[in-house]
């Protein structure tokens, strides 16, 4: 069984809108780990939290410039 992979250059405008969708999803899931962690930390005060919570937060800046540039292949494509 052959995977297809997800290739921004060659995406259509239906690949990119499935992969805007599958962003929106693991945004939600990473604000719902970040204020988990963000709790936690705040409760017992530990590193490992402190680390978890800095990691999420890294994680997100990732996933919200990935979304910026599939908009922006969005739109060069509706052009």
């Amino acid at each position: 069984m052959k995977i297809n992979k997800f290739v921004l250059a060659e995406a259509t405008i239906g690949e990119v809108e499935k992969q805007l969708k599958l962003n929106i999803l693991i945004t939600v899931v990473l604000l719902f780990v970040l204020s988990n962690n963000i709790v936690h930390f705040m409760r017992a005060k530990s590193f490992f939290y402190a680390a978890l919570t800095v990691a999420m937060m890294i994680a997100l800046f990732f996933v919200i410039k990935s979304r910026q540039v599939l908009k922006l292949k969005k739109q060069a494509l509706l052009k």
